[in-house]
């Protein structure tokens, strides 16, 4: 019963006929429903930039490089790496490759781009992941052929089935060392010598497909046999191409993959410092977003304050009738738990609804400010990401309720410490 009736004072001083109090109530729980519902959004949209990113490398990328060591020439041979690899659990699937740097050439255009030349029969198992990617042509790695991304195309001013130059990095730096050697000559005839020696040794192949980097990445794709012949690897491979069934455990499992003599790139290595700026602005959001919700509640502690200030006289009442201080603290901790709760579920439901029309909301906003978006379709990030945790909502409702509740009890606290005699003579 004291229960009951101190749920009925709370409803009823958060709705008096002949006050103003109503108004704050109603602006109290505004407040929470803003706090909550930017937590939740603030929070799923850049959780969505970061998911989006992952999953862009994720599937751009091997996931695990395993490359010999320059000095490791104790390591075991490249087969029984491969072998090992495949009977690994967390490998999906694995494959050796031939990869470096190439220097690409058409008439008096010029690019780079690093390069895997992957098996015929291993190939689809890693392409596969970027074949939505394919903007013409075909990911069949014939010899003598070239996968190149959009932008390498461009650069060259190439299309499928043109043919381009193609020079190893290594030949270039042979080349340059060559040239070096000359100008330190002092005999003509040696010099001259050296300089007709000079031969960048290019290979002609046919670009086979072009790939839309913004998300298959800037990598160029060839046939092992043909990336053997270009870094003159003869019988043996860069390295091997592995395929995590969980990408995100390829840090964990790089150390059993790799052996002596053997060292692992994961998919994550190059843009490690983005990735780790993303988590740091994650976290200094998430302080803000807990001031957001800190005043939020001080709105909450506002309404109760002039609640306990109002009623005053009626406090006193109650603990001159022998109403314990618990059950006056009561009164307004339902009162604060009645805004919270309510405030709580209105900032989940509008949070939810600015989830699900984020994208016609910023077109919107953009038309209301005279801007234009630019979303272009398949486009990386050609729309605002988002990705919404249950552990991460359950977190940001249960806070904001606690925070209503310890906002209300402070004044209340107060108010129960009231004397009777002094309650009733104001």
């Amino acid at each position: 019963m004291l229960k009951n009736a101190a749920l009925f004072l709370a409803l009823r001083y958060l709705r008096p006929r002949r006050s103003f109090v109503s108004v704050i109530t109603i602006i109290s729980i505004l407040g929470v429903a803003v706090g909550v519902l930017m937590m939740i959004v603030v929070r799923a949209v850049m959780m969505g930039f970061e998911v989006d990113f992952r999953e862009s490398l994720m599937g751009a990328r091997p996931h695990i490089l395993l490359k010999q060591e320059p000095s490791g020439g104790h390591g075991k041979p490249w087969a029984e790496a491969l072998t090992a690899s495949r009977q690994n659990p967390v490998v999906k699937s694995s494959a050796p490759y031939a990869g470096g740097l190439l220097y690409l050439a058409k008439d008096d255009y010029q690019t780079a781009a690093q390069t895997l030349g992957l098996p015929p029969e291993d190939a689809p198992k890693h392409l596969r992941k970027i074949f939505p990617h394919l903007l013409r042509g075909s990911l069949d790695l014939k010899d003598d052929s070239l996968i190149l991304s959009r932008r390498h195309a461009s650069d060259l001013g190439v299309e499928v089935g043109d043919e381009i130059s193609v020079y190893a990095a290594q030949n270039i730096n042979h080349a340059v060392r060559q040239y070096s050697d000359a100008n330190e000559q002092d005999d003509e005839a040696a010099r001259k010598a050296i300089l007709e020696q000079i031969s960048l040794h290019p290979q002609k192949l046919r670009v086979a497909g072009i790939l839309n980097e913004e998300l298959a990445g800037y990598i160029a794709y060839t046939s092992l046999s043909t990336g053997q012949k270009l870094f003159q690897l003869k019988d043996q491979v860069t390295g091997i191409a592995i395929e995590m069934h969980q990408p995100s455990e390829a840090s964990a499992a790089a150390a059993s993959l790799a052996s002596p003599g053997w060292k692992a790139e994961l998919w994550s290595d190059d843009d490690s410092a983005r990735l780790a700026a993303m988590q740091n602005e994650q976290s200094m959001m998430q302080f803000v977003l807990s001031i957001i919700a800190l005043v939020a509640a001080f709105s909450v502690m506002n309404t109760t304050i002039t609640v306990t200030t109002q009623k005053r006289r009626e406090i006193g009442v109650i603990a001159a009738i022998g109403g314990r201080r618990e059950q006056i603290i009561q009164v307004f901790i339902f009162q604060a738990a009645f805004v919270g709760l309510i405030g709580t579920l209105i900032g989940l439901g509008g949070s939810l609804l600015v989830l699900w029309l984020r994208n016609d909301l910023r077109e919107w906003l953009a038309m209301l400010t005279g801007g234009q978006v630019h979303a272009v379709e398949g486009v990386f990030l050609s729309s605002i990401p988002a990705h919404l945790q249950a552990p991460d909502v359950i977190l940001t409702c249960t806070v904001s309720v606690l925070l209503c509740l310890v906002a209300g009890f402070i004044p209340a606290w107060f108010a129960a410490r009231l004397e009777p005699a002094s309650a009733l003579r104001d």
